[in-house]
């Protein structure tokens, strides 16, 4: 299980999050929604222990991210932030260099993740000649390849095509349903994950503004994204008066 509590991290000017609270447990899938600036990827960054907190924490199974990555760090893949695979490998050198830090990756290994990442064909060109499509499914395998028990991915869709996200968004549906992985994802492409995430989790202007699950929101809304419109609205409303 993981577990945000009051994660505040606020940066000068008054960018970042404050006050997040969320409870994954194996199997479910987040969707971290909010406009561009909202505090995704801070918020992202902080569950991850890649920036220090004001308060609050982050824990995998009782252990805190930041403080025990020795006991968390293993079961995490994390994707946040632009991909930057290094231009002058190949695909497949790029993943091979992940495979001393990774006990099990091993060659068969590193080519199933090309393959369920669609990159099977491409592994041996070089990174550079990667449309940013092709670099970001690379970034993906890259987090999948030790078999995380949990995937914290921000905009894992940038840059591809409607094929492409129709493609990678199957297959991480899939990984969840053969694997039980716990996913927390942030996208603008609602459409893309409204289908298989278990909850939506709603930022703006760096605060944590609702959370429901899927059932709860389709109840009340058509669907995810008018949803999350409505919360939205809310927010600037309250924020205009």
């Amino acid at each position: 299980m993981f577990e945000v509590n009051d994660l505040t991290k606020v940066y000068p000017g008054g960018r970042g999050i404050q006050g997040l609270n969320l409870t994954v447990q194996a199997g479910e899938v987040v969707a971290l929604l909010g406009p561009n600036g909202a505090g995704k990827t801070t918020a992202l960054q902080a569950m991850a222990g890649w920036v220090g907190t004001d308060r609050g924490e982050a824990s995998w199974n009782g252990a805190s991210v930041a403080d025990r990555p020795e006991l968390t760090r293993p079961y995490m893949g994390l994707m946040i932030g632009e991909p930057s695979p290094y231009l002058y490998l190949t695909g497949y050198d790029y993943l091979k260099c992940y495979h001393k830090l990774y006990p099990g990756v091993d060659d068969a290994r590193i080519r199933q993740t090309l393959e369920l990442v669609g990159m099977a064909k491409y592994g041996d060109l070089k990174i550079k000649k990667y449309s940013t499509g092709m670099k970001q499914r690379i970034e993906l395998a890259s987090v999948l390849l030790h078999r995380p028990k949990l995937l914290l991915l921000d905009e894992p869709f940038s840059g591809m095509d409607i094929e492409g996200r129709r493609e990678i968004s199957t297959m991480l549906r899939g990984l969840v349903a053969d694997t039980g992985v716990s996913v927390i994802v942030s996208s603008h492409q609602v459409h893309d994950i409204e289908d298989w995430i278990t909850h939506a989790c709603i930022v703006y202007e760096g605060r944590h503004v609702h959370t429901a699950g899927i059932a709860q929101i389709r109840e009340s809304f058509a669907g995810v994204e008018d949803y999350y419109l409505h919360h939205l609205a809310e927010e600037r409303s309250g924020a205009s008066v």
